[in-house]
């Protein structure tokens, strides 16, 4: 096998560890409730707390990984990991365990920004697109396989989190030997721009593209969460539900084709109502098989289309902030989604699957408005004028 291959490898199987840690707790709501006497509610928080520091760190190791290395950052930021994984094995409350779940998210997030720069920066330049729909699967893929682990090993909560914290260190140690040496930093010279939130916030595709993300995780969590709490009451397993769920996400590797045919804003958009298709579909009784498998095509076709539209709608100089503000709005909505569905399952399904369904059409719409006026602006430049 080739270094190449076996980088990609390793890349995928630490960010199905690393990202599968926001939705472990998800089917564990309950027995983290158990073990530490708390309500149902505040237990929901284990995976929210994980999700807004995750988001947060976002916005810090991407830009940090510019200035001291990837692999430095690849490799203390997953040993630390561990260390916030070991260290959540010997909480006795639940706001020791709820803190330490901020800050392993906070950590956590040092892998999926530097992951996806060193495939774009070391993988050969035919092989950097599959990465890319490679390390999206992983992303995605987390999701069912974090939680068909957390409700199936018997292990309390804590001993879970025991458990895992070896295998961070024995990743980290393997892309250290895997991952190219870090280059000296190149600094800028001459007047080369620096990024604009404002000059972002103005183009009307970016910022719509960012709200778009806040609605995808939303409702991909939602689900997730909604199915725990039916399955409780109906003669259905939840791991039925995710297994149903689980081949579906395989479209992200087939995003970027569609992508080149029919535009990645188009495939961004037509994720997002395959999304809210399914939602809509989770409400009606005894359709959560069927459900499953649409919210996961969804989503696998909406996160890389939404990734290329905003990589494409900017300038290189805005990119690299464009991307990791994407990332943090994606997490946030993850983030929101536990405590918001747990309220939302007081009012039934309707409530609980309506609203993310809602907010992926509103969505829609506006990035629709924002594509239509972008594309009325480009029409009426000039033939010889910067497109």
């Amino acid at each position: 096998m080739s270094r190449s291959n076996v980088l990609m490898a390793l890349l995928m199987l630490t960010g199905i560890l690393v990202v599968g840690q926001l939705y472990l707790t998800i089917p564990m709501i309950s027995a983290i409730a158990a073990e530490f006497s708390a309500s149902n509610s505040a237990a929901s928080w284990a995976g929210t707390a994980f999700g807004f520091a995750y988001a947060c760190g976002f916005l810090v190791f991407g830009p940090l990984s510019d200035r001291i290395g990837r692999r430095v950052v690849l490799v203390y930021g997953l040993l630390a990991v561990a260390i916030a994984s070991f260290g959540l094995s010997f909480t006795s409350q639940i706001s020791m365990f709820l803190g330490g779940r901020a800050v392993q998210g906070f950590l956590a997030a040092s892998f999926p920004p530097v992951a996806l720069s060193v495939i774009a920066e070391a993988l050969p330049l035919e092989k950097r697109a599959f990465g890319i729909s490679l390390m999206s699967f992983a992303f995605l893929v987390a999701a069912p396989l974090s939680q068909f682990f957390g409700a199936g090993v018997p292990q309390s909560p804590t001993s879970i989190m025991f458990m895992l914290s070896p295998f961070y260190v024995v990743m980290a140690l393997a892309l250290f030997v895997v991952v190219p040496k870090d280059q000296p930093a190149l600094r800028p010279t001459g007047g080369k721009p620096h990024s604009h939130l404002s000059e972002m916030l103005a183009n009307g595709l970016v910022s719509t593209g960012w709200f778009a993300a806040l609605t995808v995780l939303l409702g991909f969590v939602a689900f997730q969460v909604g199915t725990v709490l039916l399955t409780q009451e109906a003669d259905l397993s939840a791991q039925t539900v995710r297994l149903a769920g689980l081949p579906p996400l395989a479209l992200s590797l087939f995003a970027a084709v569609m992508s080149k045919r029919l535009t990645p804003a188009v495939t961004g958009r037509v994720g997002m109502i395959v999304t809210a298709l399914g939602l809509g579909i989770a409400i009606v009784p005894g359709a959560l098989i069927a459900a499953s498998v649409i919210v996961s095509s969804g989503v696998a076709l909406a996160v890389p289309g939404l990734i290329a539209t905003i990589a494409g709608a900017v300038k290189d100089h805005n990119r690299g902030l464009a991307m990791s503000i994407y990332t943090f709005c994606l997490f946030v909505g993850a983030s929101i989604a536990p405590p918001l569905t747990l309220t939302l399952f007081k009012f039934g399904a309707l409530a609980v699957f309506g609203l993310p369904a809602a907010l992926l059409v509103t969505a829609v719409v506006i990035v629709t408005l924002a594509v239509s006026r972008r594309a009325k602006s480009v029409s009426m430049q000039p033939a010889t004028g910067e497109q």
